[in-house]
């Protein structure tokens, strides 16, 4: 039986740690545990034979260097769950979807200012979706195509000095840290930033293509007035919400500066929506008018205190679920 050598401070994870999480993360619930442990007592074996073996190392160099001859955790994983890394090829498979997953990012970037672009010039909604969609498209296509390209090469021949550029070369450095175990998926930062366009499209949309009729003419839902102040405010904010995704992302999860910024980012944004619901200055009073002609029972007052409440709500709820993720993370 071995003893392990190393010093560690409580609470503090090693390297070994990260590595057994890195390792075991995707593997099956029932498997996970018996993996950690048969993968983590290897280490531990493998730590205090380099130990003997090399009398100058120190514990931590020596764990260093048995990780670095376990080599990339991925790769261990799919040994481990029988997955085959094909495409590219076992050695260079994983580094490929970590760089192919962060470079396809640009992709809804791309779509968003260009439906953004034929919105504003007065495109209907089916070319500006049209037109978004299909950029979305070429642009994936060619950055996938792009991307397998360089690694193919780098593949068949190249020394390593060209591996490392393309972080080919993999590292115990590059570990996740246990913290960040909890960051968002891709899709989950896709789907926010989506979810924030959408919202940002229908502000612009009411106004360049207004759908209610009024005395024969079509006019926008929100109050126009509110164009001079408020509306380019609220877009703003949703840029900046849609930046702080993207930071959250780059961060690797909630950290308990980010949940205090989410507070007060919420807050400015929530403000201006509560406030124009409740002082009844959100609605373009013609469009009410023209509802209310084909719906008698249309109430604006109900409209703005259900626009209150949802505000409030999903205010609270996102505060609450920043702080608890930024606690756990913790």
């Amino acid at each position: 039986m071995t003893t392990d050598r190393r010093e560690r401070t409580p609470g503090t994870p090693t390297l070994a740690d990260r590595y057994v999480h890195a390792a075991t993360r995707r593997l099956p619930e029932d498997q996970r545990a018996d993996v950690a442990d048969e993968l983590r007592g290897s280490i531990d074996d493998r730590v205090e034979a380099l130990l003997d073996e090399r009398p100058g190392l120190t514990p931590e160099q020596a764990e260093y260097a048995a990780l670095e001859e376990l080599g990339e955790p991925e790769r261990l994983s799919a040994g481990y769950s029988g997955r085959k890394l094909r495409l590219i090829g076992p050695e260079l498979f994983p580094s490929y979807v970590r760089v192919l997953k962060g470079t396809l990012l640009v992709v809804p970037v791309v779509a968003l200012v260009v439906a953004t672009i034929d919105a504003l010039g007065g495109g209907d909604v089916g070319s500006v979706v049209g037109a978004a969609v299909w950029t979305a498209y070429t642009v994936a296509v060619q950055v996938a195509f792009w991307v397998t390209a360089v690694f193919a090469v780098v593949e068949r021949g190249p020394d390593d000095d060209v591996r490392e550029s393309v972080g080919a070369v993999w590292t115990p450095d590059q570990l996740p840290e246990l913290s960040r175990a909890h960051r968002g998926s891709v899709t989950d930062l896709v789907a926010a930033l989506v979810f924030l366009w959408l919202f940002g499209a229908a502000i612009v949309w009411q106004q360049l293509n207004p759908s209610v009729s009024y005395d024969g003419e079509d006019v926008p839902v929100l109050d126009p007035e509110l164009w001079t102040f408020w509306l380019p405010l609220v877009l703003v904010l949703i840029v900046a919400e849609m930046v702080f995704e993207v930071v959250k992302y780059r961060a690797g999860g909630w950290t308990t500066r980010l949940a205090t910024l989410n507070v007060v980012l919420g807050a400015v944004f929530t403000a201006p929506v509560v406030y124009l619901a409740a002082s009844d200055r959100l609605l373009n009073p013609h469009a009410v008018a023209g509802i209310q002609e084909h719906w008698a029972e249309f109430d604006p007052d109900v409209v703005g205190l259900i626009v209150v409440l949802s505000a409030v709500v999903i205010y609270v709820w996102d505060v609450v679920d920043g702080w608890r993720k930024a606690l756990v993370a913790r």
